[in-house]
């Protein structure tokens, strides 16, 4: 979702939306402190976040993803596949499923590995069981799920934006926070500050009073056939479009022209054929994130043109302690062994 402008800031609309926040701290407080009705056997991570809207998880989920493998490891990512219209338990299949059917980032996922979507965590952690019999070295990635209660984890890993942090601190909807924040902040094992900005380091103090570990990653491009100055007509779902539009100035691209949407935006063929049509009026290279590129397969002949003309700005996290992957993946193998 697009965090509303009023989350960053204790003005007059978020004290009036405070009672209800409180109400809304105390039910999910409740759910979150429910005991977990499954241990799956095998090591379980979840990358979570504090607040609604996005902070970086499929990113720091595909780089631990492509740790895994490196050593060794078969990491299954489960993930409960927003925006698409399958419940699951499901094995992505990318020649198969399209963003409609098990959500865009499940198909990020499975470029990198098997990936389950499930509404139902335990149940789709019971496939990634299944999966696993066949694997040396299985373990299990969940790309959001940290205020789920019903699936025991081995690691939460929480990741979180730098510019955003907390926000004004609420609990939604007076603010951000999906649950009341001192209980997030002892369920997590580990904090991951992503980028640049002036919060991030408030939330890592308090991290350390109450003895979280946390550490500092970037996002950073990962690759771009696009030349410096190149003109270009940008557009966007994702929970937070200025972090894309900055990634696209960082490479030297002229951002001519723009058109953000809501996160996870199913697009339409008539919201390609104008998007093409203003690129062409203008004489503009099209940009856009490996997210938005692969909601628009499957949709009909203007989307699928549009993903034939649109440069992919695809980004990789970067971190500031390059072990920092590795040595979560063995903290939550050496967890999994003690249970």
């Amino acid at each position: 979702m697009k965090a509303p402008r009023f989350w960053n800031e204790r003005g007059l609309l978020a004290w009036l939306l405070y009672p209800a926040s409180l109400i809304y701290g105390r039910l999910s407080l409740s759910r979150f402190n429910k005991p977990a009705r499954y241990k799956a056997r095998l090591p379980v991570i979840c990358i979570g976040n504090l607040v609604a809207g996005g902070a970086g998880k499929t990113p720091m989920a595909l780089a631990l993803g492509e740790t895994a493998v490196s050593i060794g490891l078969s990491p299954i990512f489960l993930t409960r596949g927003f925006g698409g219209a399958q419940e699951g338990p499901l094995l992505v299949d990318p020649t198969k499923h399209v963003s409609a059917d098990v959500g865009d980032e499940a198909l990020l996922l499975a470029r990198i590995a098997p990936t389950i979507v499930a509404q139902d965590r335990v149940e789709g952690a019971r496939q990634a069981e299944e999966l696993a019999k066949t694997r040396e070295g299985a373990i299990v990635i969940m790309d959001d799920g940290f205020q789920n209660p019903y699936l025991f984890k081995d690691l939460n890993l929480v990741v979180v934006d730098a510019q955003q942090s907390i926000g004004n601190g609420f609990v939604m909807p007076a603010g951000p926070l999906r649950a009341p924040l001192v209980p997030q902040v002892r369920r997590a094992d580990q904090f991951v500050v992503v980028g640049k900005g002036d919060r991030g380091p408030r939330l890592r103090q308090l991290a350390a009073q109450l003895g979280k570990a946390s550490n500092h990653a970037y996002i950073k491009p990962a690759r771009c056939h696009l030349i410096g100055g190149t003109r270009v007509f940008a557009f966007c779902g994702i929970g937070q479009p200025a972090k894309f539009y900055r990634t696209v100035e960082a490479l030297e691209l002229d951002i001519v022209d723009s058109r953000d949407f809501a996160d996870h935006h199913p697009y339409t063929n008539g919201e390609a054929h104008e998007i093409l049509a203003k690129a062409e009026e203008q004489n503009l290279t099209i940009v856009t994130t490996a997210k938005d590129h692969v909601r628009l397969i499957g949709i009909g002949e203007a989307a699928a043109t549009l993903a034939r003309k649109t440069h992919i700005i695809d980004v990789k996290m970067q971190f500031d302690d390059a072990t920092f992957p590795r040595r979560v993946l063995e903290q939550a193998q050496r967890k999994y062994s003690r249970r």
